[in-house]
């Protein structure tokens, strides 16, 4: 998720268990642990595939990340017993806050399609794919703004809520507690949503006529409303459909044909570019596409005039992919590819068309999910 999801959801956790005795401190306390974990993308890798890859890998690890909680909140109090200022809490109580900020970081994360690797450092072994519930957007203000009531209400008022007499809510830890169970309601929600999104994606193929072998649903803009899902025939062609909860019928289809001849690229990529083609594999359940992108004349200054690209395919926007890597080039389409270390793949405009920017198809989507008569062009088909 994004860092203000991430930075809410930790202040909220710590007002939940320390807001009693830390006051205002303990939301800011958790909001700085809380996005810990997300140093990683400190760390150089020498290629954008490894970047994206070792991304929330040892940082995000529900061993690592408990065993930091417990350590963190020992020497703590250790300290404050060693200055004899002894906390007002038990250090069982601290390690219990400390370690449910670091871990529910992860674990939300695992929500979105990206990947989490919770159980680092045995997943890559086991050849275990990272955790990819793939039930909300990284971005869902929704999702963020109980979250973000809890923190304000929490900094502004500290322990107490002076307009409150009596009730439920008397403090601002209750309200924190309160609106942790509502975010987490939306979470559920969410899940229930993508099965039924689901559900409908496999009616589509099935009036089709299309024999999946499997398919894989996401949310695609920053609400729980537009669903996509992907889909591989059994002759390894792949299909995308949308559609909106709000719709009357069943989600639309199309082929992505710019990527019929995957399968021949990927047995052709030269020997140096296998492994960080099966790194991608890997990291993203084998939902990659693999095309050949032609350079224009004025783009390069290099002998290439081909590149062979490969597409996360469960971050799309139109025909647009969020992560896309080079990993081979080649003078013309008699030469054989030669690799290279991978780069992020340029956008090639087709036929000197405007490509439209990430916000203009977000915008497109937005749309769409309010009306279902939006199926444009670019192979869109509608069952009846």
């Amino acid at each position: 998720m994004d860092s203000l999801s991430q930075i809410v959801l930790g202040a909220s956790v710590q007002g939940t268990i320390l807001g009693k005795y830390q006051g205002r401190k303990a939301y800011l306390y958790g909001a700085i642990l809380g996005t810990l974990p997300d140093l990683d993308v400190l760390i150089s890798y020498p290629d954008p595939i490894s970047d994206m890859t070792y991304h929330r890998s040892f940082s995000h690890s529900l061993f690592v990340l408990s065993a930091l909680g417990i350590v963190g909140a020992w020497l703590i109090s250790r300290y404050h017993h060693w200055r004899d200022m002894p906390l007002p809490y038990s250090t069982r109580r601290l390690a219990l806050a400390m370690t449910l900020v670091l871990t529910t970081h992860p674990i939300l994360d695992s929500f979105t399609v990206y990947g989490t690797q919770l159980f680092w450092p045995l997943q890559d072994p086991l050849q275990i794919t990272p955790i990819s519930i793939a039930s909300v957007f990284i971005i869902d203000p929704l999702y963020i703004l109980p979250l973000l009531i809890a923190v304000i209400v929490g900094i502004i008022k500290g322990c107490k809520l002076a307009v409150f007499k009596a009730g439920l809510l008397v403090n601002c830890q209750r309200i924190a507690v309160w609106m942790l169970l509502l975010s987490s309601s939306y979470l559920l929600l969410g899940l229930g949503l993508k099965c039924h999104a689901q559900s409908q994606a496999k009616q589509t193929l099935a009036a089709a006529k299309v024999n999946t072998t499997r398919l894989k649903t996401m949310p695609v803009l920053p609400t729980i409303l537009m669903w996509r899902t992907v889909a591989e025939d059994d002759q390894n062609r792949l299909i995308e459909l949308r559609g909106s909860v709000l719709d009357s019928r069943l989600p639309e289809y199309r082929y992505l044909t710019q990527y019929d001849n995957a399968q021949t690229l990927r047995a052709n990529i030269p020997a140096q570019s296998k492994p960080y083609a099966q790194r991608l594999d890997w990291f993203s359940g084998n939902w990659t596409g693999y095309r050949v992108q032609m350079l224009p004349a004025a783009s390069t200054t290099s002998d290439a005039t081909e590149q062979l690209v490969v597409d996360d395919l469960r971050m799309m926007a139109g025909d647009t992919a969020f992560f896309s890597f080079v990993l081979a080039d080649k003078a013309n389409t008699n030469a054989q590819w030669q690799a290279i270390t991978p780069i992020d793949a340029p956008v090639i405009a087709v036929d000197n068309e405007p490509t439209l920017s990430r916000f203009e198809l977000i915008q497109q989507g937005f749309a769409r999910v309010f009306d279902e008569s939006i199926v444009s062009g670019d192979g869109w088909k509608v069952v009846e």
